[in-house]
C-alpha cells in the first residue's frame, strides 16, 4: 500500500491525557434541529468586529436553511431561516464567508436537482443575521461552453476570499458533476461564466470527483480531489494541488499549467494516497505556518472498516499516517437491508489555526464520540483528549471553527445525531423509501457545556431550567404520538410557552414547521373519537372549522372525562385560549372560580406525592388562573414555592432529563407561568 513518492502509509500510536470529557448531552446545542454534509465550507467561522461571534449555517429537517450565531460577550444563541423549504437532504447545508465591512456572504445548493442553481444572498447590516437581501438564484455552468454537456447540477458550496486579487472564488460541482468555479471581482455582485476545475480519467460512464478547498484567505488556495465515489470507484486515488496568482502547482511547486489552459487533469497532480485495493475519500484540508498542505482523509480496506489518515508535505515529499479505525459507518443501517451509505464516517476534520490538532468522531463502546489529536512529529504519535464520552448518542461530523485562534472557548461544533438512516427524505430511488418521521435529526453541539442549573427561583436560573426541558423535547421527539391528541397538542404548547418567554426565532420555526406539515392533518380528524382535552390542546384549533364548532358548544360536564389536573389545566387553558369562541365561556369561568379552594388544595404539600405531570399542571392552572384574575394574587408565593419545589425535585439526579414528553410539556407551561410571575 503505497502513497505518493512510494512512501508507505504509516501507523500512529498515541497517548490519552486527561480531560473533561462529558456525555454530548452536557454540552450547548446551537441548533436542536440541523444537519451538514462535509464538502460545503465554511460551514462555521468566528469574526471579531463590533462583538465577538461565531456564525455556522445548517439545514434542518423540513428543508429550511438557517444562519445562527453565538455571541461570546452575551452567550445568547440566535438563528435565522433564509429560506424556506428548499429540500430535506443533508448535502445543502450553506457555506459561509465573510466580507470587509462584517457581512455575511452565505451560498448553498440543492443536491441531485437537475439544472437547479446556487443561491446565494448577503446580511444587509454588518455581523447581523436579522435581514438579508433577496436570495439569488445564481445559474455559473456555462451551458454555451459545454453545450455537450450531460448534466449541469450545482452541488455543493466553497467560497474563498483572495485579499491580493480582491476577488472571491466559488467552487462547486457542476459540468457533469466535474469539480467547477466562477469568480467575483465585486463582492459576489456579479461572476464570470463557469469554468471545470479538474477532469479525473473517464473510465465509465460519468465520473463524479470529490473537492474538498481551503484558502490562505491572500493569495493561495489548496485542493483535493478524488476520482470519484467511494462506492463506484475500485481505485478511489487522493490528488492534491494548489493555485497561486493565476496558476495551479504542485506541492513542490512545480508548475501544472494557467488558468486559460484548464481543467487540470488527474494525471497532472500530486498523488497523496493510491492503492489497488484499498478505497479513499477526502475530508479536509489546510495549511501549516510554512504554507504547505496538511490533509486528513479516510481509507477503506473493507466497507465496515475505516481509517482516518493525516498527511503532511515537508521537504519535497508527502508523509501519511494512519491515525485510527474509526468503527465502520454511523447511519443506522434498517434490518433486512443493505446500507446505502457504507463509506459515512464519522468524520476527521483539522484545526485550521493549528493543523497539528485534528478532532475526529470515533466509535467508543457502540457509540461515535468526538476526540481532538494532537502531533508535534508530523503524525507519527498523537496526544488524545477526550471531548465526548459515555454518550447516548453518535456524536459525528465535526467543524473545527474557522478563525477560532488559540485561546476562544468555542473551537469545535458537531452533530448529535438522535436518528440518522439516510442523507435525504426522499431516496431518488437509491434505496427503501425513508418514512418522514424517520428522516435524519441531529442537533448541532458547541464544545461548550450547558450552564450548570440550581433551584435558585430567579428568572435567569428558571430560563435556564427551562430552555434545557425545551431543548431535550425537541432533540428527542415523540413520533408516537398522534397530532390529532391532547398530549401531541400539550408538547406544541410547551414549546410555544417556552418561545414566548423568549422569542427566539428557532423555536418559532419549529412551531411554524408543524403548523406547516400536519396541520392538514386535524381536517379529517373524526369527531366522535375527538375529545374536548384533543380539541382544546390542538395546535391548529383555530384554523379548523371543526373544532371551532365543538369549542361553541363545550359544556361543563365535557371535563369530566379526564383526571383532576388535566381537566383544570383544560378549563384554564380554554379560557385563555378562546374566551371568543365558547358559547358559555362565563359559566364555565364561575365554575373555576367556586371550585378555587379545590384546585388550590392540589398545591397542599400533602400532595407532594402525586406524579410530576399532576404537580406541574396544577402549578400551571393556578399561576395562569392568577395571572388572568380568576385566582387572588395572595397565592402568588405558594404557586412560586410549589414550582421551586418541583424544579429542585427534577434537578435531583438530573431527573427532567428522563420526563415523558406530556409532563416535559406541563412543566414548560408552568414555568412560562411562573417566570410572568416573578416580577409580581
Amino acid at each position: 500500500m503505497l502513497g505518493a513518492n512510494g512512501l508507505a502509509q504509516q501507523p500512529t500510536n498515541h497517548v490519552f491525557v486527561s480531560s473533561e470529557a462529558t456525555s454530548s448531552e452536557n454540552y450547548t446545542s446551537m441548533t436542536f434541529n440541523g444537519v451538514w454534509c462535509w464538502f460545503s465550507d465554511p460551514r462555521a467561522v468566528y469574526f471579531e468586529g463590533k462583538h465577538k461571534r461565531t456564525y455556522a449555517g445548517w439545514i434542518d429537517n423540513y428543508g429550511d436553511v438557517h444562519i445562527g450565531y453565538y455571541d461570546h460577550e452575551t452567550q445568547v444563541i440566535d438563528s435565522k431561516v433564509i429560506y424556506d423549504n428548499l429540500e430535506i437532504d443533508d448535502h445543502d447545508n450553506p457555506s459561509i464567508v465573510i466580507d470587509d465591512d462584517g457581512r455575511l456572504l452565505v451560498f448553498f445548493n440543492t443536491h441531485l436537482q437537475d439544472e437547479r442553481p446556487l443561491f446565494f444572498c448577503k446580511s444587509l447590516q454588518p455581523e447581523s443575521i436579522q435581514e438579508w437581501s433577496p436570495v439569488e438564484e445564481l445559474f455559473l455552468n456555462d451551458e454555451e461552453k459545454y453545450r455537450t454537456a450531460r448534466i449541469l447540477r450545482h452541488t455543493y458550496t466553497n467560497p474563498v476570499r483572495l485579499s491580493n486579487e480582491k476577488a472571491m472564488y466559488l467552487f462547486w460541482r457542476g459540468v457533469d458533476v466535474k469539480p467547477s468555479f466562477s469568480v467575483s471581482k465585486n463582492n459576489g455582485e456579479s461572476w464570470s461564466a463557469g469554468e471545470v476545475l479538474f477532469q479525473p480519467k473517464e473510465e465509465y460512464d460519468l465520473k463524479v470527483p470529490y473537492t474538498k478547498v481551503y484558502s490562505d484567505g491572500i493569495s493561495k488556495i489548496h485542493f483535493t480531489f478524488t476520482d470519484g465515489h467511494p462506492a463506484k470507484e475500485t481505485n478511489n486515488k487522493l490528488y492534491y494541488m494548489y493555485y497561486e496568482n493565476g496558476a495551479f502547482f504542485k506541492a513542490n511547486g512545480q508548475k501544472i499549467k494557467e488558468v486559460s489552459q484548464l481543467p487540470v487533469l488527474a494525471s497532472e497532480l500530486d498523488v497523496i494516497f493510491e492503492s489497488d485495493s484499498i478505497k479513499s475519500w477526502n475530508w479536509d484540508i489546510a495549511q501549516n505556518k510554512n504554507g504547505n498542505p496538511v490533509v486528513t482523509y479516510v481509507k477503506f480496506p473493507q466497507k465496515d472498516k475505516h481509517i482516518y489518515a493525516y498527511a503532511t508535505f515537508e521537504n519535497n515529499q508527502w508523509k501519511s499516517y494512519d491515525i485510527i479505525e474509526a468503527g465502520g459507518w454511523f447511519p443506522k443501517t434498517r434490518e433486512n437491508t443493505v446500507e446505502p451509505s457504507p463509506h459515512y464516517s464519522g468524520g476527521i476534520v483539522i484545526d485550521h489555526e493549528m493543523p497539528n490538532t485534528v478532532y475526529l468522531s470515533v466509535k467508543r463502546n457502540g457509540v461515535f464520540e468526538i476526540e481532538q489529536w494532537t502531533t508535534q512529529n508530523r503524525g507519527k504519535s498523537w496526544k488524545v483528549q477526550k471531548i465526548t464520552e459515555n454518550s447516548t448518542k453518535d456524536n459525528i461530523r465535526p467543524f473545527a471553527v474557522r478563525g477560532a485562534k488559540p485561546g476562544n472557548p468555542l473551537q469545535l461544533l458537531w452533530l448529535q445525531s438522535t436518528n440518522y438512516i439516510y442523507f435525504a427524505h426522499d431516496t431518488r430511488g437509491k434505496t427503501k423509501e425513508v418514512d418522514f418521521k424517520e428522516r435524519f435529526h441531529t442537533a448541532v453541539k458547541m464544545n461548550l457545556k450547558k450552564p450548570s442549573l440550581t433551584t435558585s427561583l430567579t428568572k435567569e436560573n428558571l430560563l435556564q431550567f427551562l430552555r434545557q426541558v425545551a431543548e431535550r423535547l425537541l432533540e428527542n421527539p415523540n413520533h408516537s404520538l398522534s397530532k390529532q391528541r391532547w398530549n401531541f397538542g400539550m408538547w406544541y404548547a410547551g414549546i410555544e410557552a417556552f418561545y414566548e418567554i423568549t422569542k427566539e426565532d428557532r423555536y418559532t420555526n419549529e412551531l411554524q414547521n408543524i403548523q406547516q406539515y400536519f396541520g392538514d392533518t386535524l381536517e379529517d380528524v373524526d369527531e366522535e373519537s375527538t375529545t374536548i382535552f384533543d380539541v382544546i390542546w390542538s395546535f391548529n384549533a383555530k384554523n379548523n372549522r371543526k373544532t371551532l364548532q365543538q369549542l361553541e358548544s363545550l359544556q361543563l360536564a365535557d371535563f369530566e372525562e379526564q383526571e383532576a389536573s388535566l381537566s383544570f389545566a383544560s378549563q384554564i387553558r380554554a379560557i385563555e385560549q378562546f374566551e371568543n369562541e365558547i358559547a358559555s365561556i362565563e359559566a364555565l369561568k364561575a365554575s373555576i372560580t367556586k371550585e378555587k379552594d379545590a384546585f388550590l388544595e392540589l398545591l397542599n404539600p400533602k400532595h407532594i406525592g402525586d406524579t410530576l405531570q399532576i404537580r406541574a399542571l396544577i402549578i400551571y392552572s393556578v399561576a395562569a388562573g392568577i395571572r388572568n384574575g380568576i385566582f387572588d394574587k395572595k397565592y402568588i408565593d405558594t404557586v412560586k414555592s410549589s414550582l421551586k419545589q418541583l424544579q429542585s425535585e427534577l434537578l435531583k439526579n438530573q431527573l427532567f432529563k428522563k420526563l415523558d414528553t406530556e409532563t416535559s410539556a406541563a412543566v414548560l407551561l408552568a414555568g412560562k407561568e411562573i417566570y410572568l410571575l416573578l416580577n409580581e
